[in-house]
């Protein structure tokens, strides 16, 4: 597909996290169902000291929103999106670091800006973001559709949003940080 402006970086095929690591990832998570907090937590952990700048920032988007419901599924998809990346990438996967994480950020507002700023414009950022990363932003919306259905009528939706929007950064900022396979030229190459 011709995207007609984005400010979004492409996404190496390389680094895409494709379906089969999805699938193992929610093969891992429903052996844990018993423990799934453990796992998550444990998880958590890991993102935390193998991606220092990227949870921390995570943990501050999530927590300051108020609604709850809002926060357990950014907290479960903050930690399950970085063991997807992890799943598919056990030994590509590079710390974020504090110049990748605002480049993300700042990536992300532009091209909502541009795209608000264009009536013709039938894209939005998350569907520029989902192809390159179709696989994990399937399961990311799944996720919240999920959670938003059983939402009672209290439900912040911004609440939501804003968590949606630090998903969407943490996807942009570790498909970035996956390294070439031996061998290969860093620059993207499109499939």
């Amino acid at each position: 597909m011709f995207l007609r402006k984005a400010a979004l970086r492409p996404v190496a095929a390389w680094a895409r996290v494709d379906d089969l690591s999805i699938d193992r990832l929610e093969d891992r998570l429903g052996a844990a169902a018993e423990d799934l907090q453990s796992t998550l937590d444990q998880g958590y952990r890991e993102l935390d000291s193998q991606q220092p700048h990227l949870a921390g920032w995570l943990a501050q988007e999530v927590s300051a929103r108020s609604d709850e419901l809002a926060q357990s599924v950014g907290y479960f998809l903050a930690v399950t999106v970085y063991l997807a990346f992890k799943e598919a990438f056990p030994t590509r996967l590079d710390a974020v670091d504090e110049a990748s994480l605002a480049l993300a950020r700042e990536t992300l507002e532009v091209d909502e800006a541009l795209r608000a700023a264009d009536p013709g414009e039938v894209l939005e950022s998350d569907d520029v973001v989902a192809l390159a990363q179709p696989a994990l932003i399937d399961y990311i919306q799944h996720h919240f559709d999920e959670a938003i259905a059983q939402a009672d009528e209290a439900t912040d939706l911004r609440a939501f949003d804003s968590v949606y929007r630090a998903i969407l950064v943490e996807v942009i900022a570790l498909s970035h940080a996956v390294l070439a396979p031996e061998g290969l030229d860093r620059r993207p190459a499109l499939a």
